[in-house]
């Protein structure tokens, strides 16, 4: 015998899947327009990060490099009394393309690795500086997710004393509306979703 509690569990689901209008979260749809991402992205980041004009002399799709950079102290009562202090970067470089091939995504990954190095100096009140390298395509090759995904790379300083480099990877495919980013690199799935949501 099937007691009420089952039947009414069993009508919930019924409404849950037959609404038509029902208040399931609905799939998050992503704009088409590389162009327009592209505009977003910038605007996004503009109110935090230092924005430069990409290289073309690269010869890579080098849209733009942001930089950011953040200190934060802790004082008892003076300045002179600092309890300790910390400073982390990001070194940001964004390409854009029509396909991305996994040979011109590793050729990227590693200018943006050569060229963040310089800038980075530690010392131990350096906590991080990120090389953060970000891919927006309207398609990409079927091999090239999954190097995104699994690219890793970290530089320590004095064992880890003088802080860290590591490397974060994302990229957009357009096409699939698919989001790709290595595990340093985790939170750039929610800022990239939000900021190319339609």
């Amino acid at each position: 015998m099937i007691d009420n509690s089952s039947v009414q569990i069993y009508n919930k689901l019924v409404y849950y899947y037959q609404e038509p209008n029902d208040t399931r979260k609905q799939v998050e749809r992503l704009i088409k327009d590389r162009s327009a991402i592209l505009d977003r992205f910038l605007s996004s980041y503009g109110s935090s990060y230092d924005i430069f004009p990409g290289d073309k002399a690269s010869g890579l799709p080098l849209e733009a490099v942001c930089q950011h950079h953040t200190r934060s102290e802790k004082y008892v009562l003076t300045k002179k009394a600092k309890l300790w202090a910390v400073e982390m970067n990001d070194y940001l470089y964004l390409f854009s393309v029509a396909k991305l091939e996994k040979e011109q995504a590793e050729a990227c990954v590693l200018f943006s690795i050569k060229d963040a190095l310089p800038n980075v100096k530690p010392h131990k009140e350096h906590m991080y500086s990120f090389i953060t390298a970000v891919f927006v395509a309207d398609t990409t090759e079927h091999d090239v997710l999954g190097f995104i995904r699994h690219r890793k790379f970290n530089k320590s300083y004095k064992l880890g004393i003088y802080g860290t480099s590591p490397l974060r990877t994302a990229a957009l495919d357009i096409g699939q509306e698919k989001i790709v980013t290595n595990n340093m690199g985790r939170d750039l799935r929610t800022q990239i979703k939000n900021i190319c949501k339609e």
